[in-house]
């Protein structure tokens, strides 16, 4: 049996936990320079999460959760935080100006110049061509 301060500190601890994980991945993936802020917001954004689920978690009187079913819940809590931290980093590269023209030039991961390449194939292969439909003959006289 839990106690509900345990049940909020252990999630919020185990949010920043998930959080931080995510933010290291990324930054081993990237191979930018290092970067304390945008570690920072990952810790934060953890944090957040973690307090959230553990609030949740501890309005459902965690006094009458067994001990393995909360273990359980707190590394939901651990993953769930990494996968919101990769979902608000995701976005936010995605809305930024860089991230933007990307969109727009066709250069983010080619998938707008995949999709304009299927559309103008389609309507070339789809239009009717003249052997198809010739020009009305102009009415005998």
């Amino acid at each position: 049996m839990v106690d509900p301060t345990v049940a909020v500190v252990a999630s919020v601890l185990a949010g920043i936990a998930g959080g931080f994980l995510s933010s290291w991945m990324a930054f081993n993936a990237s191979g930018e320079p290092f970067n304390p802020r945008k570690h920072g917001n990952a810790l934060i954004t953890g944090a957040l999460a973690g307090m959230f689920l553990g609030a949740a978690q501890a309005s459902t009187a965690p006094d009458e959760i067994p001990n393995n079913q909360f273990i359980l819940s707190l590394i939901g809590t651990f993953f769930a935080s990494a996968g919101i931290d990769r979902l608000r980093s995701s976005g936010s590269q995605m809305t930024t100006p860089a991230g933007l023209k990307k969109l727009a030039t066709g250069d983010f991961k080619g998938a707008v110049k995949e999709i304009q390449t299927k559309a103008t194939t389609t309507a070339a292969t789809t239009a009717p061509t003249e052997k198809e439909n010739p020009p009305p003959s102009p009415p005998p006289s």
